[in-house]
């Protein structure tokens, strides 16, 4: 469930986009919570949206954003906004993405509507088809009852992200003064993969939905797969490396990680799997 002082503005943002939250579905850390019993802690809401649809409803996302109180994040201007939690250190804060398919030539940007872009996001049309829309109940800021759906993507869309995500960071496209930063969003990657593989009660359902969200003959299945065997196709692989100095990273001061090894094979036995035919 999503945490409060969150919940409660997130309901807020569902309630006042009506008819257009349908083109929002949920990835990102928040996603986990409806994924696996213990997901990590994240402040951020991160959403693919359904750019066909956005377009062609009435609502304006940037005029309810405004009305929220939130802003433009001036880094990444039209898909980020942010506001303060009021009586709380918390910000809600918010990053939108949409389909590559979309994107402005030369550009990372894809235009939604006006005041509103999307990060160009690779398997984001998988996204906005693979979801399942979750019951979220709360209240508003003014103490009223509410409740809302939210559509959250589907576990194998989101291992498909994650796994699109880790390959980006490791390579660290954006040069070297984003190392550091990129490393450790790697990591988290790594993480979140073997989480939600490791929740799985039928590995091979998970392994026929993986395979089937590409569709027949598309270039994405086999980039996909291709990762798979680059970052997890024996113990030696990146991602593994990965997911060892996240374990080790969320440990608390002075604790180490019991059996390391035996942990890194069961990671790699889960990952690799997904290859399986």
């Amino acid at each position: 469930m999503i945490p409060e002082p969150q919940r409660t503005y997130l309901l807020e943002l569902l309630t006042a986009l009506g008819p257009a939250a349908h083109g929002l579905t949920l990835v990102g850390g928040h996603a986990l919570r409806f994924m696996i019993a213990r997901p990590r802690s994240t402040r951020d809401f991160d959403f693919v949206l359904d750019v066909a649809y956005l377009r062609g409803c009435d609502t304006s996302l940037a005029s309810v954003l405004a009305s929220l109180g939130y802003s433009v994040d001036e880094n990444a201007r039209n898909f980020q906004f942010e506001k303060p939690i009021p009586n709380s250190p918390e910000v809600m804060r918010i990053e939108f993405m949409a389909p590559a398919e979309f994107v402005r030539k030369g550009e990372i940007r894809v235009d939604v509507q006006s005041g509103v872009h999307g990060r160009a996001c690779v398997g984001g049309s998988i996204v906005v088809v693979e979801t399942d829309k979750h019951e979220v109940v709360g209240s508003l800021p003014d103490g009223k009852p509410a409740r809302a759906e939210v559509q959250v993507t589907r576990a194998h869309a989101f291992v498909l992200l994650k796994l699109l995500a880790l390959d980006d960071r490791y390579r660290n496209v954006r040069g070297p003064t984003h190392a550091e930063h990129n490393r450790e969003e790697a990591r988290t990657h790594a993480g979140d993969i073997v989480a939600v593989l490791s929740a799985q009660t039928n590995l091979g359902e998970f392994r026929k939905r993986f395979g089937s969200q590409f569709g027949p003959g598309t270039a994405l299945k086999g980039g996909t797969y291709q990762i798979i065997r680059d970052y997890f196709g024996d113990e030696t692989r990146p991602g593994l490396v990965l997911y060892g100095e996240s374990l080790i990273a969320s440990l608390p001061s002075g604790e180490t990680v019991r059996d390391l090894g035996s942990e890194l094979l069961r990671a790699q036995r889960f990952v690799s799997s997904l290859l399986l035919e």
